[in-house]
């Protein structure tokens, strides 16, 4: 047989190909280039460049989260590989699937100060699944097969390689590399063979106020969990990551928990008797303060009637301080699809009587009393929320941090998974812009509407050029500018007394003159008279479109204020003390 030679950087590719990648996110630079290289001329893998690194991970952070599949991000040593350092954290934090492969200066060279070199490994390895750097170019094959199987089983999350020139340079003959995928052992228990079902279900089934909380473990499991959910008539909230998971026009849904969440769902949490966890890990935006968490459900574990049952894929993934009371490690699609064996409906009648009055009375606030027909985020999403509903559109959204995602995740009705895609854990402004392009890209079918904030926007806006340059033409902006960071605004507002201090954002551009200038279409709107034709205006377009709302600074009710229980909760301005006595809770 004849021998080739091939490079390390063909080995790379040829194992991206082999795994089924079809898109991938790449910047170039010295150290990447024998990898970069192996892009050109070729049909099989499709390429997008960002305008920044940081951007390129958000990018194919959307692409994951809203695929199911591995984002793939390359990107060159030194700065190429810092500038990633927020979406890799962010990624792993919402438990992201992503292969990270950068460029790094050769073997020789490492530890020398040399241009453009980083400890790569030695900053990402804290925070990654896995993070190595490669120092033989016969360890590539199962290095890359170990990369996807570490980024995709158990608990998901991001890998990183570090590639040193030389490696990824230098020519070796074909025929030695074995181009077999290389399998791992998988110790997460999957299947939960271990669960006492009898045990567990017992306690569901008996409860007299269960409530079943949900994360983004779940979203996988959809149709499991609405056929528990309805089988046994529990109440259901998700954190902001597991909306749609649960259709929320249902009755049942109480909508999501937590920091801005539904009051309901709030007092739901605090007043249960047995609360199902299933694939969240119990973040403090959704406990509040964790010694005053749950007290009911504590209090009916320690007399053997309910508790706190949490199933998660990776064991013992909580807040340290939370008392679990039964902790199961397994895929939530497993343990619920036998779970459903043992449910029985249970009417529940008081309690879902209560948690109804409750969502009549405390719905999230959309009264300003605005003069000279003014608009707010709210009024635009609203209105946004009954147009997709009117025309049937398949949507995903995406966000950026601050009032604007909680205005989003409050106002429109999510009814599918992982059609909310926003920074949850690391709450990264900016975002929203780069997310969207990688969910277009992974979801060409859907309308894709990126919802920002002035303040958010403005950090990651030159990826209005990446929309343009890709022909990525299923993408929506809109941009609700109120010139300030609003959530830290209030925060200051309500926390400090007042002082008002690095929030202004006056010197803010147009922004929609700005996408003009992009090639995008673009619109503007400052009242209700112009709302509803802006968001008709907006949806219809057949490709992409900024439309920047100036809306009136508005604060985001309910909050829970720092250290404060889950449901002592402020409804409004003058409402700071506590309202749970303003309706009793059933015995």
């Amino acid at each position: 047989m004849l021998s080739s030679k091939i490079t390390g950087g063909k080995i790379i590719y040829n194992k991206l190909v082999q795994h089924g990648v079809t898109n991938t996110f790449l910047y170039s630079g010295g150290a990447i280039m024998p990898l970069i290289d192996q892009f050109y001329n070729q049909n099989k893998i499709k390429y997008y460049i960002n305008t920044h690194e940081q951007n390129l991970g958000h990018a194919a952070t959307g692409y994951a989260r809203s695929t199911g599949k591995v984002g793939i991000c390359i990107v060159t040593s030194g700065p190429g590989l810092t500038n990633m350092i927020t979406p890799m954290l962010d990624a792993q934090n919402d438990s992201t699937p992503l292969i990270v492969l950068s460029g790094q200066v050769p073997l020789t060279a490492i530890g020398t100060n040399a241009f453009q070199e980083a400890p790569s490994v030695e900053i990402t390895k804290s925070f990654t699944k896995m993070s190595e750097l490669c120092t033989s170019i016969y360890d590539l094959n199962k290095m890359m097969d170990h990369a996807f199987y570490i980024a995709t089983h158990g608990k998901k999350g991001v890998v990183h390689i570090d590639l040193p020139k030389c490696i990824i340079s230098k020519q070796i003959d074909e025929n030695s590399i074995n181009n077999d995928i290389h399998y791992f052992n998988n110790n997460i228990n999957r299947n939960g063979n271990d669960i006492n079902f009898n045990k567990i279900s017992n306690l569901i089934n008996n409860s007299k106020k269960p409530v079943i909380y949900a994360g983004q473990g779940i979203n996988h499991a959809s149709k499991e969990l609405t056929e528990f959910v309805e089988k046994s008539n529990i109440p259901i909230t998700t954190t902001i990551h597991g909306m749609g998971a649960y259709d929320e026009t249902k009755s049942l849904s109480l909508k999501f928990v937590g920091m801005h969440g539904n009051y309901t769902a709030n007092k739901a949490i605090q007043e249960a008797d047995c609360i199902i966890a299933l694939g969240s890990r119990f973040d403090d935006r959704t406990t509040g303060n964790i010694n005053k968490y749950a007290p009911n459900a504590i209090k009916a574990y320690d007399n053997g009637t309910g508790g706190i049952i949490q199933c998660n894929i990776k064991s013992h993934e909580y807040n340290p301080n939370m008392n679990i009371n039964y902790s199961i490690t397994s895929d939530c699609k497993s343990f619920l699809t036998t779970l459903n064996k043992y449910i029985k409906y249970n009417e529940r009648s008081t309690w879902i009587s209560y948690l109804n009055n409750l969502k009549q009375k405390y719905p999230f606030q959309t009264n300003f009393n605005l003069l000279n027909n003014k608009i707010t985020s709210q009024d635009v999403l609203i209105e946004l929320n009954k147009q997709l509903n009117e025309k049937n559109i398949d949507y995903i959204v995406t966000t950026g941090v601050g009032n604007h995602q909680m205005f989003a995740a409050q106002f429109i009705d999510w009814k599918k998974p992982k059609t909310f895609i926003s920074s949850g854990s690391l709450g990264v402004m900016g975002f929203g812009l780069p997310a969207a392009i990688g969910c277009g890209i992974g979801n060409p079918s859907k309308q894709i509407i990126n919802i920002d904030g002035d303040g958010s926007f403005l950090m990651t806006m030159p990826d209005m050029k990446t929309l343009k340059q890709h022909n990525i033409n299923n993408v929506k902006i809109i941009v609700l500018n109120n010139n300030t960071l609003g959530m830290v605004d209030i925060w200051e507002n309500l926390f400090f007394d007042g002082r008002i201090t690095a929030t202004d954002n006056k010197h803010a551009p147009d922004f929609y003159k700005v996408a003009k200038n992009f090639n995008l279409k673009s619109s503007y709107c400052d009242s209700k008279l112009n709302l509803k034709k802006t968001i008709n205006k907006l949806l219809n377009c057949n490709t992409n479109i900024l439309a920047e709302f100036k809306v009136e600074h508005t604060p985001c009710y309910p909050l829970v204020a720092p250290d404060a229980a889950l449901d002592d909760v402020i409804m409004n301005k003058s409402d700071i003390q506590n309202i749970n006595t303003n309706v009793l809770p059933p015995s």
